[in-house]
């Protein structure tokens, strides 16, 4: 099943995800084509139980079509609207289908008005949130988390956008929830700051391939002094080094989406979060270097991922956040060495 919803997915964006489409979304204009031929695809839903409609395989493969599409660049809220789908799945919240994106929650207000749940809040940096239908959270209310499914016509909207010109979007909430937008998370997920963080680490995995075989292509085609500049043993030295920190991310991103909805997934997602911030700052400004001045022009496609990966570093907590609760996690720790905590198949963290 893997390599069937892999080969569909490859096929699907390497056919209708182009330069020049990744530069018309940039500009503002959602691609409304592609997300059609998304949800025709069922892609949307992987990460749905088989029961409430979806895939039924096995999550970490579901979640792999995450890397796929930061390998391609794809702007369109695919990790958001898995995740969304899943949360909502997971609280019986029906599954409109649409664009759907997430967003961290803590900051909501909720407070319960007759039969309806009231929300009032500010929430920052949404992704997409205007090209989305809903935006979909996880708030406190009387000390149990509680699943939100806000309509975004109902909600104002500021436009703002991330380095890559994604929408990134401030959105004012003040509104009545009925049961059917609104009720108790039965059993934690991990919370909406670690499911993102999850994405996020999945997706730069992807778009770091990416730079670093676009990398190794450009030094192999570009020549300089007589032959190509990646005989030089400095460039080599920039590709090998590309190379592990891509390799280490994708590993860690990897293990955090086999932990999914598991007790160790806190640890993970935090390593997996903190590992992929840490690769960014190293393979962005080498694929530059490899690059020099011709990476940094619009007509190149490498200003795509590279400004990507750089945005992403900071969504749903940067990589000092996640060290540090990291660091939380193996001061509280049962073990009496470093070695045996990080040895420990069990160990669990606090939620994220």
């Amino acid at each position: 099943m893997e390599s069937m919803i892999f080969d569909m997915a490859e096929r699907l964006f390497r056919d209708h995800v182009s330069h020049g489409l990744r530069e018309d979304a940039a500009a503002g204009q959602c691609p409304e084509a592609l997300w059609t031929r998304i949800e025709e695809a069922g892609l949307h839903m992987a990460l749905v139980p088989e029961e409430a409609g979806g895939f039924g395989v096995p999550a970490a493969e579901a979640l792999g079509l995450v890397r796929i599409a930061g390998a391609h660049g794809l702007p369109l809220p695919l990790a958001e609207t898995l995740i969304a789908n899943a949360v909502l799945a997971r609280a019986g919240l029906a599954l409109s289908g649409g664009r759907l994106t997430i967003a961290e929650g803590e900051v909501l207000q909720l407070e319960r008005r007759g039969g309806a749940v009231h929300a009032s809040g500010h929430l920052t940096l949404v992704p997409f949130a205007r090209w989305a239908d809903r935006i979909v959270t996880i708030a406190a209310l009387d000390g149990a988390d509680h699943v939100l499914s806000l309509p975004v016509k109902d909600l104002t909207v500021t436009p703002a956008q991330d380095l890559a010109g994604m929408p990134r979007d401030d959105v004012a909430v003040d509104l009545d929830l009925p049961g059917a937008n609104a009720t108790a998370l039965p059993g934690s997920m991990g919370g909406m700051r670690g499911l993102g963080a999850l994405v996020r680490s999945l997706a730069t995995a992807g778009a770091m391939e990416t730079i670093l075989k676009m990398s190794v292509e450009y030094s192999n085609d570009r020549v300089q002094f007589g032959r190509p500049i990646g005989k030089f043993q400095a460039i080599q030295q920039y590709l090998a080094t590309m190379a592990g920190e891509t390799a280490a991310s994708r590993t860690a991103a990897e293990m955090a989406a086999d932990s999914y909805d598991t007790a160790a997934f806190a640890l993970t997602v935090a390593a997996a979060k903190s590992r992929a911030g840490e690769a960014v700052e190293t393979v962005g400004a080498l694929a530059h270097q490899v690059h020099g001045a011709i990476g940094y022009t619009e007509e190149h496609a490498l200003h795509h991922f590279t400004k990507r990966i750089w945005s992403w570093r900071d969504e749903f907590g940067t990589e000092l956040d996640w060290t540090q609760e990291l660091g939380r996690a193996a001061l509280s720790s049962p073990h009496d060495t470093f070695w045996h905590f990080i040895t420990d198949s069990t160990a669990q963290g606090a939620t994220a």
